[in-house]
């Protein structure tokens, strides 16, 4: 199996040098530069085009965010999985706008972030519960969003669609709510009828 080729952009020595000695360890992965700024960052990316970037937010020259949009705009076959301690509502939204495929915060284990690395290199989304709260909120509340709000649906409705996103059958979502499969069911058409969509893929892009 071809490993999964990463690079590390941090203006953090220790931190760089951590996570390079961690995921170096998994045979399934390897480390095949590392950066200590965003500019740097970008050159790497170009010369030698790894299949995902671990990117930090705050560096001084450009910010991990940038370096993202920059990444995904030019280069939308490589993966950028955002590691910061910045997990405020804006900078998840500025993240989730570049379109990255993962954030995780600093203090993650490393078990969840080899689970991170790995569910991203398969082409799906990673993100900390935390985070998926913010875009959640994101989703609900932003008036520019180019998709149907979602205030119409009700509370049980609401809860629906979160166990939906994250690939819960309706089975277990019936014994997660107390409910039987077939009110699950009634509640998943409701929610495509208010949203306006056709199928369970797209609300779990939605």
């Amino acid at each position: 199996m071809e490993k999964i080729r990463l690079i590390i952009i941090d203006d953090h020595d220790m931190v760089r040098q951590g996570l390079e000695s961690v995921i170096g360890s998994f045979d399934q992965f390897e480390i095949v530069g590392t950066a200590n700024s965003g500019k740097q960052g970008l050159s790497l990316v170009e010369s030698l085009k790894p299949d995902l970037a671990m990117i930090d937010i705050i560096m001084p020259d450009i910010n991990g965010i940038e370096v993202a949009k920059k990444i995904k705009r030019d280069h939308e076959e490589i993966k950028v999985l955002i590691l910061s301690m910045e997990v405020s509502s804006e900078y998840v939204k500025s993240a989730f706008q570049s379109q990255v495929d993962g954030y995780l915060p600093k203090n993650a284990d490393v078990k969840v972030l080899v689970e991170a690395i790995k569910t991203i290199a398969n082409g799906e989304k990673y993100y900390d519960e935390k985070i998926k709260e913010y875009i959640f909120k994101y989703f609900v509340g932003e008036e520019s969003l180019a998709v149907p709000k979602i205030d119409q649906l009700s509370e049980r409705e609401v809860q629906v669609l979160k166990l939906i996103s994250e690939g819960v059958t309706n089975k277990n979502i019936g014994e997660t709510l107390f409910i039987s499969p077939k009110t699950v069911e009634a509640h998943r058409n409701n929610i495509l009828r208010k949203l306006q969509l056709s199928s369970t893929a797209d609300l779990v892009k939605f």
